[in-house]
């Protein structure tokens, strides 16, 4: 049977003309948008044909686990009411074996509203339920407007989902998958920020089914993780301490914040000063730009001098700083799969 056999798609489309949605917008050349099968194995385009809502099976948005957001389908709703259907974005992804939307949940309900009674379909055929989901996700990765991309949630979920029915077995698979969901949607920061979250929620739970690469890194995020799963007695000895201070330190971001301004105020001469180029973040509703440029000098710097004094106060009483007193125990944390305890949370005692 053919496409329009099995979905009963209509012959004659004037019966279905619309003030949003008119009989040229049926025609499937006029929808330009680039369609393809995202690189995934297992996803095969059949058809593009326009469809009728009625014919196809809206689940609980394959493509997000949220479901869909109803500010996004009045979002959508009053775009079509003020300029009509774009011919120009995306259309509706339907599982042509399921008649399951893989994607336009959305403009499902957006077209609810606006009594729109099909769409532009592309019929696609899934070899299983991790390539569905794989397409959906990234469908949902797209720069197009109006798109409601993937979030954090949305790719932890996946990635989740992945590890959970074996359809991801090493870290690298995981960081191919974020960059195929995430790459458009987050920035390469938040997106290599999952990828050290995966691979701590792999070890925090004892999951041997992911080969991890040999060396892992660590955040604020991590950090906890790695101290709440850790059976090492420096958690009692030292962390656990009430009478000293602790504190985690992500050498990767050393130097991102006030460090650099320290380092720049130790090569002046003594008698010299220090002059501040600076600039601000924009203004919003509660600051303006004068108030956020006066909170640089009356805020941060005052509460940074005053940080340095303490820290001078300490040295001159004990003669050393606090991060080099006798009493210290230093630790690091385990990164090297191989050689250390990673997944029992080892802490690496400083020699």
């Amino acid at each position: 049977m053919t496409i329009s056999e099995i979905f009963n798609l209509p012959e004659s489309k004037e019966d279905y003309h619309t003030e949003y949605f008119p009989t040229k917008l049926m025609n499937p050349d006029v929808w330009n948008f680039i369609v393809t099968d995202k690189g995934i194995d297992g996803i095969e385009i059949v058809d593009k044909q326009y469809g009728l809502w009625k014919d196809v099976v809206k689940q609980n948005n394959i493509g997000r686990f949220k479901g869909t957001n109803p500010h996004k389908v009045k979002e959508i709703r009053d775009d079509i009411e003020q300029n009509g259907v774009d011919p120009s974005t995306p259309p509706v992804f339907v599982d042509v074996e399921t008649a399951d939307i893989i994607t336009g949940g959305h403009r499902h309900d957006s077209s609810n509203l606006l009594h729109i009674p099909g769409w532009m379909f592309v019929f696609v055929k899934c070899k299983d339920h991790w390539a569905r989901k794989r397409f959906a996700k990234a469908l949902n990765n797209e720069r197009v407007f109006h798109s409601t991309n993937n979030d954090r949630d949305e790719v932890i979920e996946h990635i989740k989902y992945g590890i959970k029915h074996g359809e991801i077995t090493c870290q690298q698979e995981i960081e191919d998958e974020v960059r195929l969901i995430a790459n458009n949607s987050l920035s390469v920061t938040v997106q290599g920020t999952l990828v050290k979250e995966m691979v701590s929620y792999i070890a925090s739970n004892g999951i041997t089914t992911v080969k991890l690469n040999r060396y892992t890194s660590h955040n604020e995020k991590t950090y906890c993780d790695f101290v709440d799963r850790s059976s090492d007695s420096y958690v009692n000895d030292v962390l656990s301490d009430p009478d000293v201070r602790n504190y985690y330190i992500n050498m990767d971001n050393w130097g991102s914040r006030t460090n650099p301004l320290i380092t720049e105020a130790a090569k002046c001469k003594l008698d010299s000063w220090l002059n501040i180029q600076a600039s601000v973040a924009l203004p919003s509703k509660t600051e303006s730009l004068s108030v956020k440029r006066d909170k640089v000098h009356d805020v941060f710097l005052t509460n940074l001098s005053q940080n340095l004094d303490s820290v001078f106060m300490y040295k001159v009483k004990n003669g050393c700083y606090a991060w080099e007193h006798q009493n210290c125990d230093h630790a690091f944390l385990a990164q090297d799969h191989h050689m250390e305890g990673v997944q029992e949370g080892e802490f690496i005692r400083k020699s």
